[in-house]
């Protein structure tokens, strides 16, 4: 007896495979060859999900063995700009530093895991290996399957923090209770200008205009990608705004509180929001709001 879906499995995938979309009004039980047309169905889903972590094998195999310099001059941008429609590097090495865990989920679990899961675990995984996090993640998702539960990406945070702690969930079904967040703080309400301020009195909290190339080691905020090497851009203007102190910590407290939300880093959030400042999108939000 063939079991269905077994040969297609054991062939390369090709769109071929996934069934025409069509109007068809069934009922009851499915039979053998619908059951195959599903598991064809079902195999172009997780082809699409393991062509990622493909994707970034392939950006970790150009970068590391210096694919990427063609005549000998170009850059890692500049490849990217010409070959992967111009997604940062940020964004490239993103995705190479996610797929050997995302490879190793797919070979334990013999099936893709999503991106939200992925991206919770990967900083853990780099800590503590990535077959021994795609063992616990196989487990968590066998858990939920027996248990009818949903593994959400809050679950798999909830697993990658106790990986993270160095230690492990004594029972999976801990796992599933709902993460409890940090409240964020309170905004403070902005005062109303009344002249120059006062100097001394604790940590500033307006921006502050500075001489392009002053040291930061005051601990003022970076200036967001905008101050390149070679001085041009709005930071090589007369001068250089940058956040002050409080603005940092609202920033920082935020930053935390939308990682935590989203099971990844701080770090790698912090990454994700300057991205999105950089992004020329930015300006004109701004500038819709800038009189509202």
């Amino acid at each position: 007896m063939t079991v269905p879906g077994k040969r297609d499995r054991a062939r390369a995938f090709v769109p071929e495979l996934i069934p025409e979309p069509q109007d068809l009004d069934r009922t009851g039980p499915l039979d053998a060859k619908e059951q195959q047309q599903l598991d064809r169905i079902h195999a172009a889903r997780d082809h699409h999900q393991a062509a990622k972590w493909m994707r970034g094998k392939a950006l970790d195999a150009a970068f590391r063995r210096h694919l990427f310099r063609g005549d000998g001059q170009r850059t890692r941008q500049e490849y990217l700009d010409a070959e992967w429609d111009g997604i940062s590097e940020s964004a490239a090495y993103r995705e190479i530093g996610e797929w050997p865990l995302a490879k190793a989920i797919s070979d334990a679990f013999e099936r893709p895991a999503p991106d939200s899961h992925v991206r919770a675990l990967v900083d853990v995984a780099g800590a503590q290996g990535h077959e021994a996090v795609a063992h616990w993640y196989t487990e968590l998702r066998h858990h939920g399957r027996q248990t009818g539960q949903r593994v959400t990406a809050d679950v798999v945070a909830n697993l990658a923090d106790f990986l993270r702690s160095g230690s492990e969930p004594e029972r999976l079904e801990a796992l599933f209770v709902p993460r409890q967040l940090t409240p964020a703080k309170p905004r403070k309400k902005p005062a109303a200008p009344a002249g120059p301020a006062k100097s001394g009195g604790g940590e500033p909290v307006t921006g502050t205009v500075v001489a392009h190339g002053q040291d930061r080691r005051d601990g003022s905020f970076p200036n967001l990608g905008m101050d390149d090497a070679s001085g041009s851009g709005p930071a090589a203007e007369a001068g250089r705004w940058v956040l002050s102190a409080d603005h940092i910590n609202r920033l920082s407290v935020w930053v935390a509180g939308g990682a935590n939300a989203a099971g990844i880093s701080p770090e790698r959030a912090a990454d994700l929001l300057v991205e999105a400042l950089t992004e020329e999108t930015f300006q004109r939000w701004i500038g819709t709001r800038a009189w509202t």
